[in-house]
């Protein structure tokens, strides 16, 4: 039986209750106990979960990492991963790298969306059968900006144009070596947003956003993305929702069947699942990703392709974004609003070979690739053989043969009777 973020948020509040012993230190919990993310406040106790993060199977990151392994290798080994959120816990126990920068301040960090984000990337395993993040081996860039999704507090920053601009700034800047920036937050259209994201792409980034949510649950409350707040008959959150919308950029979106209302946008290029992930809280334990948000797919699609130039480090980003789409389990030529080219799949795409996939970038983003579907995809009907075709071709010869020879007659039939 599957839980749904509300059940998920449910269950924490009824079931998390943390006894001390005579040291204070927390008691673990009880077998399968939920252990909410977003519940989770920086003066609680180290909580944990010991339930097993289920979209790692669902996208094949068991497999792919197991891969990884049989040859020596790490998931996410040698790559650097940017997230430009709420910022991370620096009590998270997260790989931090060198580098990142505060936008909203210096003030402690509030909000768990971008610890959480960084966990679904790069989290360390629980142990070798519970995993929590899908590059472990990555270093992290943590660029904040924004204090919360939803400010409840004066001075407090909510996601803004302006800050992102900045960040992206920060990042193009003084961090020309980095491999993959996620951006998990969506805001109003912005030139200067979409500028700055179209120069990482152009200088080999890999770029990865959400999707986008519904106003009334990202907390994006301006006048351009009101519009999507209700599901409406031939809706097209594409050209609303930025960075999402910028060309290049990988936007990922949560599985509909799992998200309430899932918007409907041309922009969309994979899906990713995140009922039942597992991530880090802001004091360092493990805990379940409750409600779905479509920053949680994008957190696992970044992670993904931090997978993928670790392990292919001789191909472009145009190729690796290939990989990504194009061993999605739909179609990457016949694009769904809902789900893109489909679910993303890491073991098809770490495993791929090169003719498997088309290697244009652009050929990519614009679906008129001539890759084959995978396994399973739907497919054009294939028209039943005619059994009368070749008798059909041999009479069409069989005329211009006697066309030809009723032509020569009647060109020769004044020169016979003038020899008569």
């Amino acid at each position: 039986m599957r839980l749904t973020g509300r059940c998920l948020v449910a269950s924490a509040v009824l079931a998390v209750a943390w006894s001390t012993g005579a040291t204070g230190a927390a008691a673990a919990p009880a077998a399968g106990e939920v252990v909410d993310c977003l519940a989770v406040t920086a003066d609680d106790p180290r909580p944990s979960t010991d339930l097993a993060s289920t979209p790692l199977a669902a996208m094949g990151v068991d497999r792919a990492r197991a891969w990884l392994q049989r040859s020596g290798r790490e998931a996410g080994a040698g790559v650097t991963v940017a997230i430009l959120s709420t910022g991370i816990s620096r009590d998270a126990g997260l790989p931090l790298g060198d580098g990142g920068t505060s936008i909203v301040g210096p003030g402690p960090v509030v909000d768990p969306t971008g610890t959480v984000v960084a966990g679904l990337v790069a989290g360390a395993a629980r142990s070798e059968d519970l995993p929590v993040g899908i590059a472990p081996g990555a270093e992290l860039v943590d660029v904040r900006v924004l204090d919360r999704q939803v400010p409840t507090s004066e001075g407090e920053q909510g996601p803004s144009a302006r800050a992102l601009a900045e960040g992206l700034a920060h990042v193009r800047d003084r961090l020309p070596r980095v491999d993959v920036v996620v951006v998990p937050l969506q805001v109003e259209p912005d030139d200067r947003v979409r500028e700055l994201m179209s120069d990482l792409v152009g200088s080999g980034v890999l770029v990865v956003a959400q999707g986008g949510d519904r106003p009334a649950d990202a907390a994006v409350p301006t006048d351009r993305l009101s519009v999507l707040a209700e599901q409406r008959p031939g809706e097209d959150a594409g050209p609303l929702v930025t960075p999402a919308s910028v060309e290049g950029v990988v936007a990922a979106g949560p599985v509909p069947e799992e998200a309430r209302a899932p918007l409907s946008s041309t922009a969309l290029d994979v899906v990713a699942p995140s009922e039942g992930a597992v991530s880090t809280s802001l004091v360092g334990g493990t805990c379940s990703v409750g409600e779905v948000r479509s920053a949680w797919s994008a957190a696992y699609v970044a992670g993904v392709l931090a997978l993928l130039r670790g392990a292919h480090p001789e191909e472009s980003p145009a190729q690796l974004v290939a990989r990504l789409i194009g061993t999605a389990d739909g179609r990457p030529d016949v694009r769904s609003p809902l789900t893109g080219a489909g679910q993303v799949r890491a073991l098809a795409a770490l495993t791929a070979t090169p003719g498997q996939v088309a290697d244009d970038l652009d050929a990519v983003f614009a679906a008129d690739t001539a890759l084959p579907p995978p396994a399973g995809a739907a497919t054009a009907p294939v028209a039943a053989p005619d059994p009368l075709a070749a008798a059909r071709e041999q009479a069409v010869w069989w005329g211009l043969l006697g066309g030809g020879v009723l032509l020569l007659a009647l060109l020769l039939r004044p020169l016979v009777r003038r020899a008569g």
